[in-house]
């Protein structure tokens, strides 16, 4: 199987009339033995040979990867999530001092109402970047963000719903990962 590639990422063969291309990173996990497996969706493409009329709606399949599989067949979508990287303490002291400053900008922009959509995006697409660094999932919820979140999804905007959903996942991949840490820990116990 002869990989392409589409639009950088991995574009792999699976038949005479079947493709399929990475789409969307879902969430990152820990493995039993601390390596990082992220979950990708991929899109399954019936390449058209001309004979059938129609539109045909391509299917979605999710695969759970390595780091290194993601970052050599996927690499538009590895960078969304951080490799492990430890910061020290000042630099997350002023990541944490950022998130609370976003959170605070969000809901100004959402008070305002004009052109929320603009203005909101931007800031959810930072936040986003930083809900994914596990590290900082506690100041989250103190500063009343996942409050926002709630709010965000119900929003008439599809595009920041979808932002919003984004976000949600990458902090519930740290507490999915922690809720399987402790059954792990209490399974062995037992």
């Amino acid at each position: 199987m002869v990989g392409e590639r589409r639009n950088g990422n991995l574009l792999v063969q699976l038949g005479p009339k079947l493709q399929a291309y990475p789409e969307e990173l879902i969430r990152q996990r820990r493995t039993h033995d601390g390596q990082t497996e992220y979950l990708i969706r991929w899109c399954l493409v019936a390449i058209d040979d001309g004979s059938t009329s129609g539109e045909t709606k391509p299917e979605n399949i999710l695969m759970w990867m390595s780091t290194e599989d993601v970052y050599a067949n996927c690499p538009t979508l590895g960078t969304e999530f951080p490799s492990d990287v430890t910061f020290d303490e000042v630099e997350l002291s002023d990541m944490k001092e950022d998130v609370k400053n976003l959170v605070c900008r969000a809901r100004k922009q959402m008070a305002k109402k004009s052109d929320f959509s603009i203005n909101i995006m931007h800031t959810i697409h930072v936040l986003s970047a930083y809900a994914s660094i596990g590290s900082l999932v506690g100041v989250f919820k103190e500063t009343g963000a996942l409050n926002l979140l709630m709010e965000l999804l119900c929003n008439k905007e599809t595009q920041t719903r979808r932002s919003a959903g984004k976000m949600l996942r990458a902090l519930a991949s740290h507490d999915a990962g922690k809720q399987s840490l402790n059954s792990a820990v209490i399974g062995h116990r037992v």
